[in-house]
């Protein structure tokens, strides 16, 4: 099941269809869409299909949070989803693999909330039993660049992607200690 998870700032509440609105203009904003979404401007019925594939996943543990801080002002989203078929077509290892993917409303960037809501989502999957996960950032996209790599991911190739090259990373997470 996937949980409701508290961080020091964020509430992280699993995503239901009655987010789809919020998620559309979260998605919309072209300084979101430029990478996340290659510059598309997702149809609400994308939107509300992603959010249909992250629930069929929440069983798993796996899906779609918003955020939002403890006083419930919105943040935008994290998600824990399998990799893309394309990228284990060049990655093979990542096959059975989960990605984070972590969306910030532009006004909210710049105050760490990225770097939290990646660690809560880091620490859920090590709870589920996850020992590495992968990530796919777009080559130009330097905030997210910083963002994985000051979590723990190492750089290990790159892939084209639909609109840029995709550099792939992976963590090890849940290692006993």
């Amino acid at each position: 099941m996937q949980p409701t998870i508290e961080t020091l700032r964020l509430v992280l509440t699993p995503a239901v269809p009655g987010d789809a609105a919020r998620l559309h203009a979260l998605l919309a904003a072209p300084d979101v869409r430029r990478f996340l979404c290659d510059d598309r401007v997702l149809s609400m019925d994308e939107v509300s299909g992603l959010i249909a594939e992250a629930l069929a996943l929440a069983a798993d543990g796996l899906g779609f949070w918003m955020l939002t801080t403890k006083s419930g002002a919105f943040v935008g989203l994290a998600g824990l989803m399998p990799v893309f078929e394309g990228a284990v077509a060049t990655f093979p290892e990542f096959a059975g693999d989960i990605e984070p993917t972590i969306a910030l409303a532009p006004e909210t960037w710049g105050q760490g909330y990225a770097g939290e809501a990646l660690a809560a989502a880091m620490a859920h999957a090590g709870a589920l039993g996850r020992r590495r996960l992968a990530a796919l950032v777009d080559a130009p996209n330097m905030r997210s660049h910083r963002m994985v790599e000051r979590a723990g991911f190492a750089m290990i190739g790159t892939t084209p992607g639909p609109r840029h090259t995709l550099v792939a990373y992976v963590a090890e997470i849940g290692r006993p200690g």
